[in-house]
């Protein structure tokens, strides 16, 4: 016998669902109706939201902030105890626009270098701002290089476990200088950061990593023009065209420097340079 409150299909045809309501139950035959089996979850059942992991433990939506990241244009940093030197490719959609920024002033004495989304850097760029003025307007001092590069990192994890937000998708490199000397860290959209010596993301990246761990010995005795030479070495491995100075840009900070974009005439003249020598 049926449970009264079980879903049922009439099987005698002579009965409709509106004859269910009076006439008695003994008078015909009821089927409950089997619940659904259980589906099969696919990959793409685990890339919903940021808060579902897949059975092989990863979290698919970081990966794919990350993705972005590589498929970004390509950024170089590289530092040694007195300097630290930024330098990116500049990318245009067509001949017909100009390249985005890449380069962002953050404060005297750290800026940035961006990779992937750059609407998701020129927000962090903002929000990177205003910690430093409210630091400044508390403590009347610069803030520490290494606290600013872990708000963000922190503010990346949050958008990793929070439902309704999604991962963002841009990495960056951060180089300043403080009491405790220069600095170079890497951010990613998975929260992680990074203290190096010399990094490259983006695009074509691994080529320019390989050129800086060669040389990566050579970074302490270098001066600041030598240091913008190796760091555009370094980013013309991850180019497939020449660089020049309306393909790439540049930034340095340092030692009685505060932080600034090297200007066309001054970066021509170093690629000229450049090309001499090799």
């Amino acid at each position: 016998v049926a449970d009264a409150d079980a879903d049922v299909v009439f099987a005698d045809e002579h009965f409709s669902e509106q004859d269910h309501y009076w006439w008695p139950r003994r008078f015909y035959r009821v089927c409950v109706k089997r619940p659904p089996a259980p589906s099969k979850m696919f990959r793409n059942q685990y890339d919903q939201d940021v808060l579902t992991w897949s059975p092989q433990g990863r979290i698919h939506q970081v990966e794919y902030a990350m993705e972005a990241v590589k498929q970004g244009g390509a950024a170089v940093g590289c530092k040694n105890a007195d300097y630290v030197v930024l330098a990116t490719l500049k990318r245009a959609a067509s001949e017909l626009s100009s390249s985005q920024r890449k380069l962002f002033k953050i404060d005297d004495n750290v800026g940035i270098a961006i990779s992937g989304l750059t609407a998701d850097g020129t927000a962090a760029t903002k929000a990177l701002r205003g910690d430093c003025i409210t630091h400044k307007f508390t403590f009347e001092s610069q803030v520490d290089v290494g606290r600013l590069a872990a708000r963000v990192a922190d503010k990346s994890q949050i958008n990793t476990q929070r439902a309704g937000s999604r991962p963002s998708g841009v990495g960056m490199l951060i180089a300043g200088i403080d009491e405790q000397g220069c600095h170079l860290y890497q951010t990613c959209p998975s929260g992680n950061l990074y203290n190096h010596l010399a990094a490259a993301i983006g695009a074509r990246s691994q080529a320019s990593k390989t050129y800086l761990e060669k040389n990566v010995g050579k970074l302490e005795g270098l001066s600041l023009d030598e240091l913008v030479m190796l760091a555009l070495r370094a980013l013309k491995e991850a180019s497939a065209d020449p660089i020049s100075e309306k393909t790439c840009s540049v930034a340095v900070v340092g030692k009685d420097t505060p932080f600034r974009l090297l200007e066309s005439d001054d970066l021509s003249t170093i690629l000229e340079g450049l090309a001499e020598m090799d």
